[in-house]
């Protein structure tokens, strides 16, 4: 066993831990170190060292967040097996130092079903070997141990470490404040070795925030070791250890640093967030040598007679496009004034929303994946020649398209706005469609609600390829942005397809407040975000103004009712009684503020939480007026049935008949493409038939007649 242990001594394995990515680069890094053997793996890098070039890769790395020096490589995964590999192992050269110990235990078999269990074999397996060595059983100690081991099982196979380098290593020990996404300080340093920078050049970073980037890069240029701030390292306690060698190796380190002879140039727009970053520079000694200025990115200029050098930034980026619709005006500017005023510099960024990055109109020279915390990402890499840079008129004005008809979509939607803004003003109305797939290419809808947007994306056919789906709706988005001024706050996207049950009324987040807008005089609450629809139908806004003058002195039943805009219209054209249905007791809830808001008393107005088929069948209520606009299709596990609008209308106009007053009346509507009234069943129900689509069809809504059916269902005397 002494003898196994005397040949690991000589050249000891490791292996460091790093981020998916920087594998690679911590490879080459740890060869420039001194190690040999290298050997990189899914985040981490095996190999093998004297004890002196792990001390010095501790001090150096600015990749690793961790060092582990391997000890024992143990063929089997049973319990028996793991416990005498770890009780074979001359422990006691580590414990003359230490009194505590942790066993931190990664991996499972089908002898080792949990972690903790395995952890506990090992565990017992060490205590056993030093209680027999010594006498005396070690301490164990979870919080703060004076030795930390580390037991890998894969594949049948356990490997059992000893921590070497403590406490993560991208912990550089100058971060005291730091941003809302900060970067870790060894994926940073990544960032920069894969931007190309050559460690000389003026070293830029437009998206400054708590200067993490700023800070590694003129660590690296004055070479300065990232590890001398770390207070202490477990391999102190190692058998191994020297402390002469250990103090030699740092004064080496101490003694590398020279001065700084290019300029670091950070660029924050927030003055709170360059409070941070100063803190994180002077914490790092680099007040001399890092400057930050307050400025947009997209408007952040360096001297003329500064040497093009390389801009390294890490934007922000939503995880959808729509989350964050205020990036796509931020990348265009940028784009711009990349072309603008840095000519000849290199560009790198990080981005999880690679889309974002068509919006520069530059064309890659490298790109690389990295993984940031959980999030998959993107190093760009540009090169800004004279020929990047060159800029049309329209571009320099910021109008240029991702696709060749962007300029036709933008046209498009001024024209429908021109026309739309004064009728909207003359119908007093505050909410329309702007834009209604009126160009193929660009399959979208597009609402106004009253200074706040809401765009619809449509499934793209199968015979349009996603990448190319995606560059026109990224298209669609930036023009909406300049010219709505679209921000989180007013501007909402979501995704139309076909749905089932109620689905298309569920609740997707809950983030946002409602606000109120106005129609013929009333006022509704609708909400852009939290929901799949907004709580008010656009499409419907002519049939409610139709129906509501039917309504004076009227005993009227709303089915369906949603958020009952059809019901505030009734009672304020002078409905006697309203009854209002619906199966949702959110949209119930719904109705009654908006009724409220409306100033109407619910005195002698109903509401009711219900089935509409359960309720008809069951109610004994009379009406004059009934308004029935059903769902298309409905699976809801409220309902004891599915509901098919084709199939069952007659059923239902039947049960609806039964609640008619005699020459009541039923407005009949629905959305269903391909929708067949079953004419001579209706007639046979007693009904005068009257189709009143053109007279209910809203003007903003003419492009796309096929989806709206109307009738006017007169109970006849006799019916």
């Amino acid at each position: 066993m002494s003898a196994n242990f005397l040949s690991l001594v000589i050249m000891p394995n490791f292996i460091a831990l790093t981020s998916a990515g920087i594998e690679p680069l911590l490879a080459d890094e740890l060869i420039e170190l001194g190690a040999t053997e290298v050997s990189p793996r899914l985040q981490s890098v095996h190999f093998s060292a004297t004890f002196e070039v792990a001390i010095k890769i501790c001090f150096w790395s600015r990749l690793a967040t961790r060092v582990l020096k391997h000890v024992i490589d143990i063929s089997g995964n049973t319990k028996e097996k793991i416990y005498n590999g770890v009780i074979g192992f001359d422990w006691h050269p580590y414990f003359t130092k230490t009194d505590s110990f942790a066993v931190e235990f990664v991996g499972t078999d089908k002898s080792i079903r949990n972690s903790q269990f395995g952890g506990l074999i090992v565990k017992d397996a060490i205590v056993d070997n030093i209680r027999e060595e010594t006498g005396k059983r070690p301490d164990i100690d979870k919080s703060d141990p004076d030795l930390k081991i580390h037991a890998r099982l894969f594949k049948g196979r356990c490997n059992i470490y000893v921590d070497f380098s403590g406490s993560s290593l991208h912990q550089r020990g100058y971060r005291v404040e730091q941003g809302a996404a900060p970067l870790k300080e060894h994926l940073a340093a990544a960032i920069i070795k894969r931007s190309g920078w050559d460690q000389s050049s003026p070293f830029v970073d437009l998206f400054a925030g708590s200067a993490t980037l700023l800070i590694e890069a003129a660590m690296m240029h004055i070479r300065r070791a990232p590890g001398l701030n770390k207070r202490t390292f477990p391999f102190v306690k190692h058998p191994e250890f020297s402390v002469n060698k250990y103090n030699a190796l740092r004064q080496e380190a101490i003694d590398a640093e020279v001065p700084a002879t290019t300029q670091f140039i950070g660029f924050e727009i927030s003055n709170y967030v360059i409070g941070k970053a100063e803190s994180n520079i002077a914490e790092a000694g680099l007040e001399e040598v890092i400057s930050i200025n307050q400025q947009d990115a997209a408007n952040a200029t360096v001297s003329k007679k500064l040497k093009p050098g390389w801009i390294v930034s890490n934007p922000p980026y939503g995880e959808r496009i729509g989350d964050a619709i205020e990036l796509l005006s931020l990348f265009k500017r940028l784009g711009l004034n990349f072309k603008k005023n840095y000519e000849n510099w290199h560009v790198s960024l990080l981005t999880g929303q690679t889309l974002l990055l068509k919006l520069l109109r530059l064309q890659k020279s490298k790109e690389f994946k990295l993984k940031n915390g959980q999030i998959e990402t993107v190093l760009a890499n540009y090169q800004l020649t004279p020929q990047q840079c060159e800029l049309s008129e329209s571009a320099q004005n910021g109008e240029y398209y991702l696709s060749k008809d962007g300029q036709a979509f933008s046209k498009r939607v001024d024209k429908n706005l021109k026309r739309l803004k004064k009728w909207a003003k003359k119908e007093d109305i505050s909410c329309y469609r702007v834009y209604d797939a009126d160009i193929p290419e660009y399959n979208v809808a597009v609402d106004y609600y009253d200074g706040r947007v809401v765009v619809y994306e449509y499934q793209a056919p199968k015979t349009i390829k996603e990448s190319v789906a995606e560059i026109r709706l990224l298209d669609v988005l930036s023009i909406l942005q300049q010219k709505f001024d679209l921000n989180a706050e007013n501007f909402s996207i979501k995704v139309r397809k076909a749905q089932k049950g109620k689905k298309q009324y569920e609740k997707e987040d809950s983030k946002y407040h409602r606000f109120s807008v106005e129609e013929f005089g009333a006022q509704f609450y609708v909400n852009i975000h939290d929901y799949l629809d907004t709580g008010l139908f656009l499409d419907h806004r002519s049939t409610r103004k139709e129906f509501a003058s039917w309504c004076k002195g009227k005993d009227v039943l709303n089915l369906f009712c949603y958020t009952g805009s059809v019901s505030v219209h009734a009672a304020l054209n002078g409905a006697n009684r309203v009854t209002s249905v619906d199966m949702s007791n959110t949209y119930i809830d719904w109705a009654k503020d908006n009724f409220s808001l409306n100033k109407i008393s619910e005195k002698g107005h109903y509401f009711q939480r219900a089935d509409c088929l359960d309720w008809l069948a069951k109610s004994r209520d009379k009406f004059d007026l009934v308004f029935l606009d059903p769902p298309s299709f409905s699976n809801s596990k409220k309902m004891d049935r599915t509901w098919d609008v084709q199939r069952d209308h007659v059923e239902i106009l039947e049960l609806v008949k039964s609640r008619l007053n005699p020459n009541g009346t039923i407005l009949f509507s629905n959305n269903l493409r391909k929708f067949k009234l079953e004419v001579e069943q209706i007639e046979a129900l007693g009904f005068e038939i009257i189709d009143i689509k053109d007279k209910t069809l809203p003007e903003d809504f003419k492009r796309n007649q096929n989806i709206h059916h109307c009738w006017k269902l007169i109970l006849k005397e006799n019916g």
